[in-house]
């Protein structure tokens, strides 16, 4: 058989993929029937836009842009659909009036759309390109969702990364099968493993499946890490199982609480990415850590941890910066009474500073 075949098979032959990286990690997909597969996609991918555009416009792809599929079983002339899913779930539910009761889409502009005249012949025959087996697509998926031009939520590009080297590929292969480098990679591996180590020990994760990207990044935090007793992204060379110490999974359960909440009711600490760096610092200080569990105040923890100082450090420094710019310029402007008024206001905020810091003359 040649690696692809453009043809057209009948819908009625064509399943959604349940391992398909977009479906959440919560439970096992392969257990779901279809029409549970349909409502997720329905109700998380806004199918109803793509089913405006093909009702206007047909379903008549090029070559590159078919469903991607291959026979399972072999000879059965069924086959799974690995790219394409959103495309696939949509004509379901545009052709059958049973899948829309099914998976209890009852909106009126559906059944306007699936009256179209533009989806003649679609039942018996969907543009294809066949395959000889899941792995043939590996290379493409992995160029496309991780390093292309559609990339994948961070959560499912760590499934799908993790997938190739269950497979027993090292993190050399993979990087040269989908394009990508060894930091990221690493990065991703490394994430699926922590999050599938929690998933196991029974934590609260529907933050984390939600906003897998905050994990992600918190993971790559050498404070974090140290906090979780990891070792360095560098070390990993293949597939990664449980790689937080046991001593250290109480750590593990409290980071996730601190990053998206817990089962106790208790608030995040966290508002946006950008505050990572103030939560490594913390979690680095027992004093700030201590302040941290008591409070859930990031700020008031990380100026006990010494934050607020760096941070005033940095500011004058710029402002030592942007000063000595305006002092090389002072011989052009000197007469300027409006430079000169801004130069008593600035005069008397280094004096105030002085005093409240103690300057001495040296």
């Amino acid at each position: 058989m040649p690696e692809e075949e453009f043809d057209s098979v009948p819908l009625e032959c064509l399943s959604l993929d349940p391992l398909n990286p977009r479906l959440p990690n919560d439970r096992d997909w392969t257990e779901a029937s279809e029409d549970d597969l349909l409502r997720w996609f329905e109700r998380h991918y806004n199918l109803l836009e793509l089913a405006r555009s093909i009702a206007d416009k047909g379903f008549r792809p090029r070559h590159a842009e078919a469903l991607l599929v291959f026979e399972d079983p072999p000879d059965s002339q069924s086959f799974v659909t690995i790219e394409g899913n959103r495309r696939l779930a949509t004509l379901k539910l545009l052709l059958s009036e049973d899948r829309r009761k099914t998976a209890r889409v009852r909106s009126a502009e559906w059944e306007e759309l699936a009256a179209s005249d533009k989806l003649e012949g679609l039942r018996e025959g969907v543009p294809v390109v066949k395959y000889p087996g899941r792995s043939a697509l590996d290379d493409y998926l992995g160029f496309r969702h991780i390093t292309g031009p559609t990339p994948w939520r961070p959560e499912a590009k760590a499934r799908f990364v993790t997938k190739l080297l269950s497979d027993g590929e090292t993190i050399d292969e993979v990087v040269k099968r989908i394009g990508s480098n060894h930091r990221t990679v690493r990065r991703l591996v490394d994430a699926h493993a922590v999050y599938v180590q929690a998933q196991n020990a029974g934590f609260a994760l529907e933050g984390v499946e939600a906003a897998f990207g905050v994990f992600y990044n918190a993971l790559d935090r050498p404070g974090i890490r140290g906090f979780l007793e990891l070792d360095p992204q560098s070390a990993i060379i293949g597939l990664v199982v449980d790689p937080v110490p046991v001593g250290a999974m109480d750590n593990l359960r409290e980071l996730i609480g601190f990053l998206y909440g817990d089962d106790d009711g208790l608030e995040k600490v966290i508002i946006e990415s950008r505050e990572l760096k103030k939560l490594e610092e913390v979690l680095a200080d027992p004093r700030a850590l201590s302040n941290l569990r008591s409070h859930r105040d990031l700020d008031g923890a990380w100026h006990v941890s010494g934050g607020g100082r760096q941070e005033l450090i940095t500011l004058l420094d710029d402002a030592h910066r942007a000063l000595a710019r305006v002092n090389g310029q002072a011989l052009e402007y000197s007469d300027d009474e409006d430079l000169q008024e801004e130069v008593r206001r600035v005069r008397d905020l280094v004096l105030d500073m002085a005093g409240r810091y103690r300057v001495q003359d040296s």
